[in-house]
């Protein structure tokens, strides 16, 4: 049986970061490698299902074409321990039902987005190589606060910036 992160628990864990950095002034980066948010508007859990089944054969692979032969082992580890019990339809269904009764993730929470400069994602695309392979990176968001990671055109990883909004 695979197992899932609870949203409502990440939305518990962002509450308790938007006090901390009420306080103390911060910032909150979040990382977001599920495919829920993209589709949390599908019609049914049959085209949620599909898309499930679209993003984790685009991290498979991801990893398959970029790690070495002499590192297969390496990465059926990776596979095994990190991506293989999340591959779930009994998973991805309590996933559904989750997105159903609206516990997702709300842009926010009080919080304020906070940009990512164009010299960040320069950066990042000079790390991936883009260019050079299939991955791709852009920057969303209403005011350009989230950057996606893509392996040809499917997203792989969604990342954000946050502040306490005063």
């Amino acid at each position: 049986m695979g197992r899932g992160r609870s949203r409502k628990h990440v939305m518990d864990f962002l509450r308790e970061a938007k006090e901390l950095i009420a306080i103390n002034r911060g910032i909150i980066t979040f990382g977001d490698g599920d495919a829920c948010e993209k589709l949390k508007y599908c019609s049914g859990f049959g085209s949620f299902f599909d898309g499930y089944l679209v993003h984790y054969q685009a991290l498979l692979e991801s990893l398959e074409v970029n790690f070495s032969l002499r590192l297969a082992e390496a990465r059926i580890a990776m596979e095994c321990l990190f991506l293989a019990p999340y591959i779930s339809s009994f998973a991805w269904y309590q996933r559904w039902e989750e997105i159903r009764e609206g516990c997702h993730l709300q842009a926010g929470l009080g919080l304020e987005g906070r940009r990512l400069s164009e010299e960040i994602l320069m950066e990042a695309k000079e790390i991936v190589k883009e260019g050079e392979n299939s991955y791709g990176l852009r920057i969303e968001g209403q005011i350009g606060n989230e950057m996606v990671l893509e392996w040809k055109g499917t997203t792989l990883v969604r990342v954000s910036t946050w502040t306490y909004q005063s």
